[in-house]
């Protein structure tokens, strides 16, 4: 006869409240720069102090066909190649997806507010954001991101406008960040 014991498991799903943690945002052109400028390789990010934890890494549900599309159009990815791309930065950054909701017209509504105060305070029509930008700023804002990490200066200049704490690109991305709007605007008149 054999001793058994009795082991209870427990698991948790969906979204747990993270204290302690610290929230990175990250825009689509970020998500682009990491894959082509890092190869999706987590130990580079990891030595410009970004571990996990404290770190935690979200996307908005938005930036995946942006950049599936960038990366076809703009760095010559087959489909098969970015679509790849994007699941290996998922997986090794264990990024979570912030889906849009229902509730975050609320939020949309703020950011596209603040934008417009952004482009009335610098007389800078340039740093107007699109749509998409809306929604990644209002997902990120109901998410309570810590950090968000971009390169573009209105959606950067709209976070700080929100009280959102900005990390900037690095002065060597943003050029492709310029490249990458380059495209998406030439993408629109399309």
């Amino acid at each position: 006869m054999t001793n058994k014991k009795v082991v209870e498991v427990y698991a948790m799903s969906g979204m747990a409240k993270l204290k302690g943690f610290i929230k990175n945002g990250l825009d689509t052109s970020t998500i682009i720069n990491v894959i082509v400028g890092f190869d999706s390789e987590f130990e580079e990010f990891r030595q410009r102090g970004f571990t996990f934890p404290p770190n935690l890494f979200f996307y908005h549900e938005v930036s995946w066909s942006e950049t599936i599309g960038v990366l076809i159009n703009e760095h010559k990815f087959t489909k098969e190649e970015a679509i790849d791309s994007l699941k290996k930065l998922i997986l090794t950054f264990n990024l979570q997806k912030v889906l849009r909701k229902d509730s975050d017209d609320i939020f949309e509504k703020l950011v596209e507010e603040a934008n417009q105060k952004v482009v009335q305070k610098y007389n800078n029509q340039r740093l107007k954001i699109g749509i998409n930008d809306i929604v990644i700023i209002g997902g990120f804002l109901r998410e309570r991101i810590n950090f968000v990490h971009s390169g573009d200066g209105g959606f950067l200049k709209t976070c700080v406008e929100l009280g959102l704490n900005i990390v900037p690109l690095p002065e060597r991305d943003f050029s492709k960040e310029k490249e990458i709007k380059r495209w998406m605007k030439k993408g629109r008149t399309s």
